[in-house]
Parts: structure tokens; sequence; C-alpha cells
């Protein structure tokens, strides 16, 4: 019976840890770069996913579509119904302005005028772009945090900007972000840098949206095991003690 109880405790304390992780502030995402939704019991901080959302809407969206999210798809940020529809009302699509059912703005649904305007290369769609790199979050900080002068060695292609990230060390895109390029709205300074992590956060949950729900389901039925192999441990002992 104790063990039953220990074993109920167990459970109690595990289950109130997860309710309480989804509410934990971003912890200093910059020193050194750390995502909420790192690890086995990480969640998803929507204030880092709305600045994100800021940051691709106000700077990537002229360039990268996103055509897996919907606006709709923005509640899960912690945006409201009216925040939403401002939101996409203020999106000018080819038919009017964009509603809660449309997909993100796609700035060049034609790929051969992408590819005429950045001289051949398409910009890639960003939906899934984090979970098409190893390490996408990270990744993508680096990447946008990775430019710099080029080394004496290398020999610098027209057009192009030494990145230490992406490889080969030579891209085409411009350095996208600068200290101030957003204004947000909880008052956290918009550095480059956390610019940088709070689009790699949104990025993150575009490529995977359900991962806290996927987390919980998953920590649950852990949980649930846990509980029938300590039932089944005292079941045990209990029926070989009494057979004796």
């Amino acid at each position: 019976m104790r063990r039953l109880t220990l074993a109920a405790a167990v459970l109690a304390v595990l289950f109130t840890h997860h309710a309480y992780a989804q509410d934990v502030p971003d912890a200093a995402p910059l020193s050194p770069p750390h995502w909420q939704s790192e690890g086995a019991f990480g969640s998803y901080d929507k204030a880092a996913l709305q600045r994100g959302f800021l940051v691709y809407q106000t700077v990537c969206a002229s360039c990268h579509s996103a055509n897996a999210l919907h606006y709709r798809d923005l509640d899960a940020l912690g945006f409201d119904t009216a925040q939403i529809a401002a939101i996409a009302s203020g999106v000018k699509l080819a038919n009017g302005p964009a509603t809660l059912d449309d997909s993100f703005k796609n700035p060049y649904p034609d790929p051969s005028a992408a590819a005429a305007a950045f001289g051949g290369a398409i910009p890639p769609d960003l939906s899934s772009f984090a979970a098409s790199r190893p390490h996408g979050t990270r990744y993508i900080f680096d990447l946008l945090t990775g430019y710099a002068g080029a080394p004496g060695d290398v020999s610098q292609l027209p057009n192009h900007y030494f990145n230490t990230a992406f490889p080969g060390g030579q891209i085409e895109m411009p350095p996208p972000l600068k200290d101030n390029q957003v204004s947000y709205a909880d008052g956290t300074k918009p550095t480059a840098a956390q610019e940088a992590a709070d689009v790699a956060a949104f990025l993150t949950w575009a490529a995977d949206p359900n991962l806290d729900s996927r987390k919980e389901i998953g920590l649950r039925a852990t949980l649930f095991l846990i509980f029938l192999a300590f039932l089944a441990i005292a079941t045990k002992r209990k029926i070989w003690r009494e057979a004796v």
C-alpha cells in the first residue's frame, strides 16, 4: 500500500511539474542561445512566438512564403479572433484583403518572377524550414546572426555575402535583420540577435505546431506506464508473499 501511495505521489508531482512548465518564461534565449521549446519538457513560449511572427511579417514575408500556414492558425500563438482578423485584413491579396481562412500571402506565387527578382535564386518557403535543417531552431538563429566580413583567403562571389553558418560560407540573401527593425509591444529590446531568436522560435512552431500537445501526450503515457509498473511490482510481491 505504501508503494502505491508513493507511486501516486510521484505522478502528482510530475503532472504538477508539467502543468507549470508551460508557464515558465523564456529563459535568457541569448546568453547562450536557448529556446523554451528545447528539451523533453519544453513548451512554446507564446510571447516569443508573437514577437517572432512580427519579425516574420515585417521582414521575412516580403520575400519568403509560408504556404502551409493560415491566418486562423495564429490563435495558437495567443492572438484572439479580433487581433487575427486585423492582421489578416492588413494583408492585400489579389482578390482583396486576406481572411482568416487564407494561407499566408505568397509574395512571389510565380516561380519565374521570383527567379527573375532574385537572380535565379528562389527564396525558400519557410513553413517547414526549421524541420528541414539539423538543429533547425539554432541553425536559423546562427544563419541570421552569422554575417561577417569574408576572410582574406576567401574569394567573394558577386552579389554574395559571407555567412559563417551557411554551407559554403557564401549566401545571396543580404543581412535581413538589424537593431530596432521592429517594435515589440511587450517592451523586449529589439536587437538583431533578439529578433533572430524570436523568428527562429516562430519558424520552429510553424514547422511543428503540435509539439506541445505531442509532448504532453508522451509525458502522460510515460507516467501511466510508470504507475502500471509500480502497480505490477506491488501486485507481484503481494501474490508471492501470500503464496509462501
